[in-house]
């Protein structure tokens, strides 16, 4: 049982970098978290972490050990919830990644599933573009757009519809549009994840339009986008469940509704195993209720889990 806690401080120490955050976390001491790092370098032979004055950083053989850590954790876990030990309470910490947009709309969710598992506790990672999920040290992540073919366990939780949307001020400076080539005429704000964008799309009746939009101002989160288009800075293209309630309220205007834009898949993944530890499997299944509620008015419709 050392090995297997020292193991559990060992992940907690690669998500946090700091032997006190974990401590502050589960509430053991630094010392004992040392006590843990100091056993499994000594049970492998090898140093699983970098240490200076100011900084902790994993080693390679740290960054092997990890997944595996992972995984042994993973089965007991897995082992107990199937034996009945843990089925009366859902209790523990769930690390999730999400996007900024529908991170906003699950934070003002979460209570009710905190309200129905009082042990559970959420941590919630949000920015739009993420790396692995071991290294990150997430228990789930929500992903946009195809998955690549990997060792991701894939749930897919519906569609994201999308709108180029505008301030009526822009509108009434540039006039409405009439057909997509005009747009890059346009001023665009473009949401992005590095040095460059991906173009817009559109379709009606056979006919397609490819458009690269004239960037005034991009960027790699679509909250950052939604406020530029609706301060008037310009044109942007953004999920319908994140400007919804602006379109109601008149603060944003819809551009070519009569054509149609490609939709992307929402997923949820992890790493595995399937069968996933109770709090996990909790979470995921809240994560199924937000979304079915989320996008509602789009095309959705849930699958059987896959892997990708």
């Amino acid at each position: 049982m050392d090995l297997l806690s020292a193991l559990h401080s060992f992940v907690r120490v690669a998500a946090t970098g700091s032997f006190s955050a974990v401590s502050r976390e589960t509430g053991v001491s630094q010392p004992t978290i040392s006590r843990h790092i100091a056993l499994l370098e000594s049970h492998y032979g090898t140093t699983l972490f970098a240490r200076t004055t100011r900084s902790l950083t994993m080693t390679e053989d740290g960054r092997s050990l990890l997944p595996h850590a992972y995984e042994v954790l993973e089965i007991l876990e897995t082992a107990e919830t199937v034996l009945g030990r843990r089925r009366a309470s859902v209790s523990g910490l769930v690390r999730l990644g999400v996007t900024t947009a529908f991170g906003l709309c699950l934070s003002r969710r979460l209570g009710e599933l905190l309200d129905r598992h009082p042990d559970l506790s959420v941590e919630i990672v949000m920015r739009d573009a993420f790396g692995d999920l071991v290294e990150e040290g997430l228990d789930l992540a929500v992903r946009v757009g195809e998955i690549a073919v990997g060792s991701l366990i894939a749930r897919k939780l519906g569609m994201v519809r999308k709108c180029l949307v505008a301030s009526p001020g822009c509108i009434a400076r540039y006039h409405m549009p009439e057909h997509p080539r005009e747009l890059t005429n346009y001023p665009g704000v473009v949401y992005n994840y590095g040095s460059s964008w991906l173009d817009w799309n559109f379709e009606r009746d056979g006919e397609e339009s490819v458009i690269a939009p004239s960037a005034v101002f991009r960027a790699n989160t679509s909250e950052a986008v939604l406020y530029a288009v609706e301060a008037g800075l310009g044109i942007g293209l953004l999920p319908h469940f994140q400007v919804r309630d602006a379109l109601k309220e008149g603060r944003l205007v819809r551009l070519f509704p009569d054509w149609n834009i490609p939709s992307l898949p929402f997923y949820a993944v992890h790493t595995g195993p399937r069968t996933l530890p109770l709090r996990t499997r909790t979470v995921l299944d809240f994560l199924i209720d937000v979304s079915a509620d989320v996008l509602r008015d789009e095309p959705s419709g849930a699958s059987p889990t896959v892997t990708a």
